[in-house]
C-alpha cells in the first residue's frame, strides 16, 4: 500500500489552495472521491472529485459501510469513499483533504499516515478569509464558532504548519520539504 497523507486545519485556511498546489508539485499524488451533501461551490474550483448527493444518499451510504470516513460539517454531510481510497492507495499515493473531524478519523485507521494541520499566522486574518467567503452568514458564523475547538487539536497531527496570509508558496514548499524527506518524492 502507498502513503496516505493528509492536510488539514479550520475553514478558509487554504486547505484546497495548498492541497491543489501540492497535486501540481507532485503529479504521482492522486486524490480520493468525496461524497457531501453541501452544493456545489460557483465560487471556488475544488481539488478533487466530489459527488454532491442528498441527505438521503448520503445515510444510504453510511448504512452500506460505504464511506471510509465521514463527518457532519457546519450543518451538511462529508465523506470519503471507501472502496475508492483503498483502491488508489494499492496503486498510488494518495492526498486528501479534510476537515479536522475526518482528518482524526482517517488518522486514528492509518496511524502510518503523514498528517498536517494548516494553522492560520493569525485568527483575525482567519475570520476575514472566513467572512470574505461568498456565504451565507449563519454558515460562516458556524465555521468561526468551530475554529476554537478545531485549533485545540492541531497537536494530534504529525506536523502543523502555518500558512501566512499572502504566502501559501512558502507553506506548500515546507509541506513539500516534508513529504520529500519522508516519502522520497
Amino acid at each position: 500500500m502507498h502513503s496516505l497523507i493528509i492536510i488539514t486545519g479550520p475553514s478558509a485556511v487554504g486547505k484546497t489552495t495548498i492541497a491543489k498546489l501540492l497535486f501540481s508539485k507532485f503529479p504521482e499524488l492522486k486524490s480520493a472521491v468525496t461524497y457531501t451533501t453541501r452544493e456545489a461551490r460557483s465560487w471556488s474550483q475544488e481539488d478533487k472529485l466530489i459527488h454532491h448527493i442528498s441527505k438521503d444518499a448520503f445515510q444510504e451510504l453510511i448504512t452500506n459501510n460505504k464511506l471510509i470516513e465521514w463527518a457532519e460539517v457546519y450543518g451538511e454531510f462529508y465523506g470519503t469513499g471507501k472502496e475508492e481510497l483503498l483502491d488508489i492507495l494499492k496503486q498510488s499515493s494518495v492526498l486528501l483533504n479534510l476537515d479536522v473531524q475526518g482528518a482524526k478519523n482517517i488518522k486514528q485507521q492509518f496511524p502510518e499516515s503523514i498528517s498536517f494541520f494548516i494553522q492560520p499566522d493569525s485568527l483575525s486574518s482567519l475570520k476575514n478569509r472566513i467572512d470574505a467567503r461568498p456565504i451565507s452568514q449563519d454558515i460562516k458564523d458556524r465555521r468561526w464558532q468551530a475554529v476554537q475547538a478545531e485549533m485545540a487539536q492541531k497537536t494530534v497531527f504529525d506536523y502543523q504548519i502555518t500558512n501566512i496570509d499572502g504566502q501559501v508558496s512558502e507553506t506548500v514548499a515546507k509541506i513539500s520539504q516534508i513529504l520529500k524527506e519522508k516519502l522520497n518524492f
